[in-house]
Formats: structure tokens, sequence, C-alpha cells
């Protein structure tokens, strides 16, 4: 009996691998136009990155790009138990810190870390992390939301490549 139900989830993940990943990649369409951006499917989460253009960010004295400063808001989208589970970071100048963490708050989205990872950069870039589970049209709403308190979504929006 133990061979024969090895065997049939051996054939299922051979002949239906497209139905698994089917659900994985409606919503990451979903969120690519929520977002305006191109979002990445891996593993069954749909990976959004969205590098922040409009700093400029001095690091020892030095101007650094925002790569080398992980200057984005980096999102993961994953269905756990038929509810959609997010968690994020968040880079910001100081004075978003708190407008972004009240928007996220009102969706009900949990506020886990506020942290800096580098000393001595100007401006001063602080990371904020977050979590939340449940509608997944709603997490990344009020994530919009938030990220509007930072004047980086029209900036987002303007330069966003369309989408096919």
């Amino acid at each position: 009996m133990k061979k024969l139900i090895i065997i049939g989830l051996f054939f299922c993940s051979i002949f239906f691998p497209d139905y698994i990943y089917a659900k994985q990649n409606t919503d990451c369409k979903v969120l690519e136009q929520i977002f305006k951006t191109k979002v990445e499917a891996a593993d069954g989460v749909c990976k959004v990155r969205i590098v922040r253009k409009n700093l400029d960010v001095m690091h020892m004295g030095k101007k650094v790009s925002q790569e080398m400063m992980d200057l984005a808001f980096d999102l993961a989208f994953e269905k756990v138990d038929e509810q959609m589970k997010v968690m994020g970071e968040m880079a910001l100048l100081q004075n978003e810190v708190n407008p972004v963490l009240d928007e996220l708050r009102k969706g009900g989205l949990e506020i886990t870390a506020i942290h800096n990872h580098w000393l001595n950069e100007k401006p001063r870039i602080i990371y904020l992390h977050f979590q939340g589970k449940g509608d997944m049209i709603k997490e990344a709403n009020s994530i919009i939301n938030a990220i509007a308190v930072t004047k980086e979504l029209k900036l987002i929006q303007q330069s966003a490549d369309p989408l096919p």
C-alpha cells in the first residue's frame, strides 16, 4: 500500500506540475498589476522588489548605489492554509518611518523590527520589517498606501514598464 501511495504521488508530480503552480502564478500576476512591477515566482512565493531610485545616499563620505545599500521595498507573499502570508522590509528615511508604520498598522500588518543596517550614511536610512496574514489584495493595498507616504509610489508608476 505504501508503495502505491509513493508511486501515485510521483506520477502526479510528473504529470500535473502546472496545476500546483497555477494558483501561485495567478497570485503573482495580480500582484504585478497592483505594484506595477515584475513579480518573481519561486517555490510558491511571489517576490516583489522595488528599488528606491529617488534616494542618493553617501556612505563613509562616498556616493553608493541603491543596490549596494539595499535601498528597496522587498516583499514576499506565500499562500499558507488558505490565507496569504506577507513579510516585508522597507528602506526608509527617518522622517518616513512613523507615517509608513501608521499605514501598515491601519492595514492590519504587524511591525516586527525597526533598525539600521549601516553607520555613517547620509541621509540616515532605517529598515522597517513587517508581517501579516489574510487577504492578499487587502495586504497589498495596505503596503501600497505605506509606499505612497514615501513619495516613491508616484515615481514607480511613472517609470514602470508596461506589463504584458
